[in-house]
Formats: structure tokens, sequence, C-alpha cells
């Protein structure tokens, strides 16, 4: 009987020194534990990259678009000659969307391409000019546009002067073309202009080689290119007059 005893109390010592997932084969109570293994990990998914920003639309200023310009100080026949250049100033906003990219008041230069003096017996002095370019601080944008102004005749004075003292006629001239301060002109875009959504121009725009590109598309600028490439100061000056005289444009 005691043996008996001591056999049972050693099976029980056993059983309680086992781990706990050994005791599931022989536990029928319903506190059994099971030992339950981690779920595998899921494979890594690839998030994908964000999609890389996209560049801001450009502002284009097309060719053709009108800029209203106001001349800035007098421009005569008998102040200026051919080759002179005189200021203007953009009259209104430019804009494209709604974004201003040529504000009100921005410089811009004009060229006299022709130009003659009063003369005797009411004639007349004329000058013809065509825009240059818009003159930002650190560019230049080119535009176009021709114009021609006359001094009003004096052909009445002329006539009675002839029938009363025949030969000093000559002395009664005409007057000369003037171009008054404040006047209004209108010049046009010539190359298409980019600018960005603020209102910058591109830093892409090439402005030397625009300017050169609007040289190069009138007769009066190869002219002028092909005189600027000789060599002497008083050949070269001179070719440059004949360009002027021959009115190309």
């Amino acid at each position: 009987m005691m043996r008996s005893t001591i056999m049972a109390g050693t099976a029980m010592a056993l059983l309680c020194a086992a781990p706990l997932y050994a005791q599931v084969d022989g536990d029928t109570s319903e506190q059994a534990v099971v030992a339950v293994p981690a779920p595998p990990l899921a494979p890594a998914v690839p998030v994908a990259a964000p999609p890389a920003p996209q560049p801001a639309e450009m502002l284009v200023l097309k060719k053709g678009t009108p800029v209203k310009l106001i001349v800035a100080s007098e421009v005569n026949s008998s102040s200026h000659r051919s080759g002179d250049t005189f200021a203007l100033t953009v009259a209104e906003d430019v804009s494209v969307n709604n974004v201003v990219v040529i504000p009100k008041g921005t410089p811009a230069t004009a060229e006299i391409t022709w130009r003659t003096g009063k003369g005797a017996f009411g004639k007349s002095g004329k000058i013809e000019f065509a825009m240059h370019s818009i003159d930002y601080d650190s560019w230049k944008m080119p535009i176009g546009g021709t114009y021609r102004q006359e001094g009003e005749g004096n052909t009445v004075a002329t006539g009675v002067g002839v029938l009363a003292i025949g030969v000093f006629a000559g002395f009664i001239t005409g007057k000369r073309a003037r171009l008054p301060m404040g006047r209004e002109l209108t010049a046009e875009v010539v190359q298409p202009v980019e600018f960005t959504a603020d209102g910058n121009v591109s830093p892409d725009f090439d402005s030397a080689a625009a300017m050169q590109a609007a040289l190069e598309s009138t007769p009066l600028g190869q002219c002028k290119i092909e005189a600027g490439k000789i060599e002497k100061t008083s050949k070269r000056e001179k070719a440059m007059n004949k360009c002027y005289q021959k009115r190309l444009d």
C-alpha cells in the first residue's frame, strides 16, 4: 500500500514538472492550454513613389499682341537724325490669362529710320521710325511697328510768295515734323515670349537671340548687320548711313 502511494506521488510530481504543452495530451479539463504558433509575416508590399510634381504651365505672350505706348519726350526732324533712338513707355498693362507680363510704365525704345528737314517752298520735314524693344532691367523684348510723321505744309504762303517776290519765295519754308510728348502709338509683339505663372519671363528666354532675329527679319536690319562687319570705323559709319538713306524698310 505504501509503495503504491509513493509511486502515485512520483508520477504526479513528474506531471507537474513537464512543460505546459506536454500536458495537453492527457489533460481533459476545460482549461487545457495549447501553444499556438505565431502567424507567418505577410510579404512586404512595395509602396509606389509619389508622382513627380508637374512643372507649372507657362504663359505665352503671342506674336501680334498689341502694346500701347506713349512718347516720353518730343521728337522732331530738326533735332533728330536717322539712326537716333527715342524713349517711350508702356501705356497699359499687357496681360496673359489675367496675369500682367508687361506692366504699365515699362520703358520702350523706337528708332528713326529716315528723316528729312523742312525745306524751301513749303516743303515740310518728315521722319519715319520703327518700334524697337520693350526694355526691362536686364533684358529686351523685340517689338514691331513703323510710323511716318510729316510737318504741316505751307503751300498757301508759298503761292503768295512766288507771285510777290519771285525767287525769294525760297525763304518760305515748311514746318518740321514733330512727334509731341504724350503721343500714343501702338506696337506689336514680333515673337512669342514665355512667362512663368507669376508673370516673370521664362529663364529659357534668350533676349540677345530674340533681338538678333528681329534685326535679321528686316531689310534695314540686314544692311546694318553687314555694315557692322566692316572693321574700319569711318567706312563702317559711312556704310551704316547708306542703310538709312536707302529707306530699305
